[in-house]
């Protein structure tokens, strides 16, 4: 059970979100505006902010915004109608989980609200796997407690979000996010190395990080587009991304299982042979 804040200024749209999570079991209050939501959140402690993006007073970004500052650990997913290039960009900026589209089911709402709630218990039950699997070649899937990688585990999770929410936001096309995806991916190899070095270079860290950093400001000014002195064959083929990117947008994949995503690419299926759950993940997001 989850305490859950929702946002929603038609009376029978909030009635309808609120009486499927509290049907699912969750601790549900709502509020009808900004305002109302930023004076609830003053009170109380939520575990996810739900919130439409027209709202009367304030927008729904905005009203994120104001209640991340009272409770930065709040999980948070934005409802729309409208497709604008605005709002998504805000919305990365925040690092806001999901972004869902009206009209969607209800099975298609509690199945976000799920995956967001559970993100944290998801993301360790993958690198429980991914640990086990790779221990039994003598390597490994790197380990954050340096305080330096910490902070570029993060940045590497930003940037990962930022392409998520922008494939599910529509803020990007699939040409836009397969040349961001393709350079994370090209990152992630030197991620590697860097989580599994014994000394980890600091100026290589921080290279990275700010690596890293480029693809949420490119993503925020919306300056996607290969450079040129990598040329076409930096780009994976249109064919091999295409499956991903519907998955995604279609909520199929997680941002759980798009941060594994290049490892999983690269990683040859004959090691899969002891994880079947890990070979079915790849097979879903590398049909």
């Amino acid at each position: 059970m989850a305490r859950i804040l929702v946002v929603e200024d038609d009376k029978s749209m909030n009635d309808i979100l609120v009486g499927c999570l509290t049907d699912d079991n969750h601790e549900v209050s709502s509020a009808f505006s900004g305002p109302e939501a930023i004076e609830l959140s003053k009170l109380n402690t939520y575990d996810l902010l739900i919130t439409d993006v027209r709202l009367p007073g304030i927008d729904g970004v905005e009203t994120i915004d104001r209640v991340k500052r009272l409770q930065p650990h709040i999980k948070c997913i934005i409802i729309t109608g409208y497709a604008s290039e605005d709002t998504p960009v805000r919305a990365i900026r925040l690092n806001v989980n999901d972004y869902l589209f009206k009209p969607f089911s209800l099975a298609y709402y509690l199945n976000s609200v799920t995956r967001v709630l559970h993100q944290e218990q998801e993301a360790q039950s993958k690198k429980d796997l991914f640990t086990e699997l790779f221990s039994r070649f003598g390597l490994s899937i790197g380990d954050d407690d340096d305080v330096l990688l910490e902070g570029l585990v993060e940045d590497r999770e930003e940037a990962f979000r930022g392409l998520y929410v922008g494939i599910r936001s529509v803020l990007l096309d699939e040409e836009m996010a397969r040349e961001i995806y393709a350079t994370l991916e090209n990152l992630e190899g030197e991620f590697r190395k860097q989580m599994n070095a014994v000394n980890a270079e600091p100026a290589i860290t921080k290279r990275m990080q700010s690596e890293y950093r480029e693809v949420g400001e490119r993503l925020a000014l919306l300056k996607v587009g290969a450079d040129e002195e990598r040329g076409d064959a930096f780009l994976m083929e249109p064919a091999t991304f295409k499956p991903l990117f519907q998955a995604i947008k279609s909520g199929e994949v997680s941002f759980g299982d798009l941060l594994y995503a290049p490892l999983l690419r690269k990683t040859p299926d004959s090691r899969f042979e002891a994880q079947a759950e890990l070979l079915g993940l790849k097979r879903k997001l590398w049909p």
